[in-house]
């Protein structure tokens, strides 16, 4: 995900009630001291290092437009849960910093203005400039030809397989490659399982093995040529044979073939903790993990598509982006602070962390991204996976959708009930929140 984590912990009732205040016309934005210039409010997430990228791009805008002031709101943790408290007070900011897992849920009561007539009249932005998908993700519409964009894509999201390239040497094993299969993945991951220091228990294994969030099991459900939902988001479609097959070939990695850890082996650490310390030859990990590899590995390692099941490689396309609040008093200020951040030099100063991948096409396409100096050499496999990938357009009750399945699923991963009598069980739950129009 490109930062912050899918499930806010606030259920969608409670915002429900206050947005209902918001609605009716009781808020409005938050207005600073009055002063000569246009104050605008820009919140955003992010690290000490995205931060401070942030506050030399706001002092170079403010230079070139003095009559505009930008006050960044910096929120590390739990963010969409103050920017409901802050929009619930009528105090939503002027640019909000979002992504398409928690979009809808703003877009579906009218928070976020179209920025389509803006983008559309601009001089230097084009929707030509971005992956089409990276722009899906933000459309403010559903079952409508077309795209009315809620927000301008910073960077795209989506997992590749991470490989520990001395592992597989040492194994003798053949490297991953484009167009790989199932099969040839987990061949793979069978010969890298080994008891390395012979004492019976297994303690390096082929790959990694995330129960949550559902992005990493995904993956193995489009592959097989599954959906969780239909285009409209209104019909749960994780009970199909496809489906299915999908959700066990990933349950199988851990419990029938033994190639990835089980919650009992791998315990508080993590799966990334796991590969640098060489416990993991394959690791399904998405951007975030190229800027502490680079730093941390002490082996060699490069990424690969993941492998292609009946439907060929599939994996999910997030985005996060800048989105404009309807209810801006200053919407020139706000879109000339929009239009700056989404500049080829601008994104380029993100991407050159190794942190992101870039939406923006021509920057995705260039050495700031493709830097053949830097690991992974292979990122190409990153925008490959874009062209496969599948635009995760989510509904307005993910969070609660996405906290059900992972409880009910829970028992598959452990491998004491079959995705089947999981799915069965929790379908008629999921259908009922699913009955609330997106």
């Amino acid at each position: 995900m490109t930062g912050v984590t899918r499930n806010t912990g606030v259920r969608l009732l409670a915002l429900l009630l206050l947005l209902g205040g918001i609605l009716s016309g009781c808020g409005l934005p938050f207005q600073g001291p009055v002063t000569d210039k246009t104050r605008i409010r820009f919140s955003t997430w992010g690290s000490a290092q995205e931060v401070a990228v942030l506050n030399d791009l706001i002092v170079e805008f403010e230079g070139a437009n003095p009559d505009i002031d930008v006050e960044l709101m910096h929120i590390p943790e739990n963010y969409f849960q103050k920017i409901h408290i802050l929009v619930a007070g009528g105090m939503m900011p002027d640019v909000v910093f979002t992504n398409s897992i928690n979009f809808p849920v703003y877009a579906a009561h009218g928070l976020f203005a179209d920025l389509t007539p803006w983008l559309e009249q601009s001089e230097t932005l084009s929707p030509a400039h971005f992956y089409r998908p990276a722009l899906e993700t933000f459309d403010l519409r559903t079952g409508d030809p077309g795209v009315r964009v809620g927000a301008i894509p910073r960077d795209l999201s989506n997992l590749v397989l991470y490989y520990n390239k001395d592992l597989f040497r040492e194994g003798g094993v053949a490297l991953p490659q484009a167009g790989w299969t199932w099969d040839d993945f987990l061949a793979a991951a069978k010969a890298l399982t080994r008891d390395t220091d012979g004492d019976g228990r297994l303690d390096q294994f082929g790959v990694s093995f995330y129960r949550t969030p559902p992005l990493y099991w995904m993956p193995f459900v489009w592959s097989a040529g599954g959906r969780l939902f239909d285009e409209t988001r209104r019909d749960f479609l994780l009970n199909e044979p496809a489906a299915i097959a999908g959700l066990r070939f990933y349950a199988d990695l851990p419990n029938r073939h033994r190639v990835a850890p089980r919650k009992t082996e791998s315990g508080a650490a993590s799966m990334s903790q796991w590969f640098l310390q060489q416990k993991l030859a394959m690791m399904v990990s998405g951007r975030w993990s190229v800027p502490v590899l680079r730093e941390q590995a002490a082996f060699d390692w490069d990424v690969a598509p993941l492998p292609a099941g009946p439907a060929g490689s599939r994996t999910g396309i997030d985005a996060s982006g800048y989105a404009m609040a309807a209810g801006t008093e200053h919407p020139q200020a706000a879109w000339a602070l929009i239009e700056f951040l989404s500049s080829p030099e601008a994104v380029g100063r993100f991407t050159e962390s190794g942190l992101i991948i870039p939406a923006r096409l021509d920057v995705a396409h260039s050495d700031v991204f493709l830097d053949p100096r830097k690991t992974p050499q292979n990122g190409q496999v990153f925008l490959d996976a874009i062209e496969t990938g599948v635009p995760t357009r989510s509904h307005p009750r993910w969070n609660e959708i996405a906290e059900t399945l992972m409880l009910a699923l829970d028992p598959v991963w452990d491998g004491k009930t079959s995705p089947e009598a999981a799915v069965a069980d929790v379908t008629p739950r999921i259908e009922k929140m699913l009955e609330v129009a997106p």
